[in-house]
């Protein structure tokens, strides 16, 4: 079953990316307690204003080589792709990565 457009994880899988929608689904999500939103490779992250269990060794596991789009959005998810596509053994060797916050 295909979530609503507004609980989208990743925006750039919405039909319509204008900025009502991009705004209705962050406030939505927001809502719901999900500050962290995708679009593509881009993680949107809204202060929620506090204390959220999403920091947690356990989660950090999770999100440790997941196949990408099985969790919900997540930091820890954006810093194991850079990690990994760091450490690439199909490059030509190390590549430099960047995470702008």
């Amino acid at each position: 079953q295909r979530p609503r457009d507004g609980a989208a994880g990743d925006l750039a899988a919405l039909a319509e990316l204008d900025e009502a929608a991009l705004l209705g689904s962050l406030r939505e999500r927001f809502l719901q307690q999900q500050v962290y939103t995708d679009v593509g490779d881009i993680l949107i992250a809204m202060n929620p204003f506090q204390r959220l269990p999403l920091y947690g060794r356990e989660v950090s596991e999770r999100y440790r080589r997941h196949e990408q789009g099985t969790l919900p959005p997540h930091i820890f998810a954006v810093a194991d792709r850079a990690y990994h596509a760091m450490l690439d053994p199909h490059a030509a060797g190390p590549r430099s990565q960047c995470i702008v916050i």
